[in-house]
């Protein structure tokens, strides 16, 4: 019991609670403007790049000032959480365009999939803290 309860109040688990509860923001965001989007008829693609884009914005910088509590170097930061968060389009690409699944099915399975992907690589690698140089 006392290992369950250690690793429910671990900074790491705290962190993915509060990274899912971000990308739930994020989420509607993202999934609001995409059935705007493509309800008026626009590319897939398209509209998952604007909607996305908001969605990342969004949880970036609810990640970066709430979640991980990094304020340095932002606009590298930004880059990579932004590349991450492409892995939604490149999914929507190949399962939408070339292979032909429904559009909204495949947005939600590699949303929630991408999701695990990203905390990861964003937790080791985007939000990852800068060392003090020792003198």
């Amino acid at each position: 019991m006392e290992k369950i309860k250690t690793a429910i109040y671990s900074e790491d688990f705290v962190q993915l609670v509060k990274y899912v509860l971000i990308g739930v923001l994020g989420l509607v965001v993202d999934f609001g403007i995409y059935t705007i989007l493509t309800h008026f008829k626009m590319n897939v693609e398209i509209a998952n790049i604007i909607s996305s884009t908001c969605g990342i914005i969004n949880n970036f910088l609810w990640n970066s000032y709430t979640n991980f509590k990094v304020h340095d170097r932002m606009i590298l930061r930004f880059i990579s959480y932004f590349i991450v968060g492409q892995i939604t389009t490149v999914s929507l690409f190949i399962f939408v365009t070339k292979l032909g699944y429904p559009h909204l099915i495949v947005k939600i399975v590699a949303t929630f999939v991408a999701t695990l992907i990203q905390f990861v690589i964003n937790k080791v690698v985007t939000f990852r803290k800068a060392k003090k140089e020792e003198i």
